[in-house]
This record gives C-alpha cells, structure tokens and sequence, in this order.
C-alpha cells in the first residue's frame, strides 16, 4: 500500500520528550517490515482537540485521499482524541473512498480482516462504554430524586440547585420582576432585552440578554400568549 504518515506532539515544549523522530523512525520501520511505500510523512505540534485546527492533519487526509492508500500513525490519540472519533473518521471519511487507517499501538490495518475485526471490536467497546455511562448516570439520577433531591438538569432561571434541592433564586427572581413590568407596560422582548443588558443584569449563563431568551421567560409567565 501507498501510505501517508501522521505524527504529532501536543505542545512544542513536549517535542524532544515525546520525539517526532522516534514515531518517524517507527512508523518507516513497520512499512519497510511490510512492504508498504511512506509517500509523505506530516508533522504537527499541537492540540489534537479539534482536527478542524490541525492543518497537517487534513492536508494528510487530502493527500490520502488524492495520492495514497490509507494513512499510518503510531498511536491512537495521534490521530483523535478517543475511539469514537477514530470510528468516525474511518466510517465518514476513509472507508467511503476505500483508504485505510493503520495505527500501529493496536495493530489496527482495516484493510486486512483482522484489522476490520479488531476495528469492530472497538466499535462495540465504544458502544458498551456509552451505554454504561448513560445507565449509571440515570440510575444516579433516580436514586436522587427517589430520596427527594433535585436530579434533572440544570435549573430554570429563578431557581437553583442547593445541596440536592430545588429552590428559589430571589436575584434572579427579582430579574423576572422587572420582565414581567416592563412587558405589562408594553415594551419589546428586544427593548427588554435591552433595558436588563444596560443594567448590567446577566442570564442564566453569564450572558447579555437577547430578545429569544427574554421570550423563553415571558413563555414560562405567560404560555398561552407567549
């Protein structure tokens, strides 16, 4: 096979440490070992947080998907953060123009059988650690409130969590006040907006106030008109 190599570090600082030489080195050994051709090699210093910021990394996917067979990195969290980003640039990105991924820490090559399998073994362990997060957290969740504290999400503006109950927010209570004021008196979701913005009054989130999140108050005040 053609193949395009990925390397990476996370930050400069960690260059000679985690040497970009000694995943170069290891990567042209396993292409000699198998009669692959290394056509590029891309190197990067960064994040692997978000592949939208990595620009070696997608100009090594252009090259994959333009010159090359697959594309080949010593490590897993080279390439992405977790196994379900890998599934997902495998499925959406290489598998529908039939390139391959080898990562050579879990002897992953999908263009052989076992390589497919071991992928799919991954897949359902990915699955099964989804599913189980979302059980135990449900199950947290019921137990929680079975013992009557507050367990579902985070709090509607005028009311707060506090030591597993739901209670009442008298700041931000004293915000729905004025809301609900100045929409008797006839103002705009945007002027009321504006009015809280100027008044140095902030949302739920730490945020200024538009017009939609004025609206969802006066939607809770009022559900029939709103």
């Amino acid at each position: 096979m053609k193949l395009v190599g990925y390397v990476r570090v996370s930050t400069k600082n960690q260059e000679d440490n985690t040497s970009l030489a000694d995943q170069e080195r290891r990567i042209k050994a396993y292409c000699d070992a198998f009669g692959h051709e290394l056509i590029n090699l891309y190197i990067e210093v960064g994040s692997g947080k978000n592949t939208k910021d990595r620009e070696q990394f997608n100009l090594a996917l252009e090259d994959v998907k333009n010159n090359a067979d697959g594309i080949i990195a010593l490590k897993l969290d080279r390439i992405a953060r977790n196994t379900r980003d890998v599934l997902a640039l495998v499925e959406d990105v290489l598998q529908p123009d039939n390139k391959a991924l080898v990562l050579l820490d879990l002897q992953v090559d999908t263009s052989t059988p076992t390589g497919k399998m071991i992928l799919t073994v991954m897949a359902a362990t990915a699955a099964l650690e989804r599913d189980t997060i979302t059980n135990r957290m449900q199950g947290g969740r019921k137990a929680k409130s079975a013992e009557g504290g507050y367990a579902y999400g985070s709090p509607k503006f005028g009311e707060q969590s506090a030591d597993g109950q739901l209670v009442t927010d008298d700041k931000e209570q004293e915000t729905i006040e004025i809301i609900r004021k100045h929409h008797k008196s006839g103002k705009s979701q945007r002027q009321i907006a504006e009015h809280l913005n100027k008044q140095g009054i902030l949302s739920k989130q730490g945020k200024q106030w538009s017009s939609t999140t004025v609206g969802r108050i006066l939607s809770r005040l009022y559900p029939k008109a709103a």
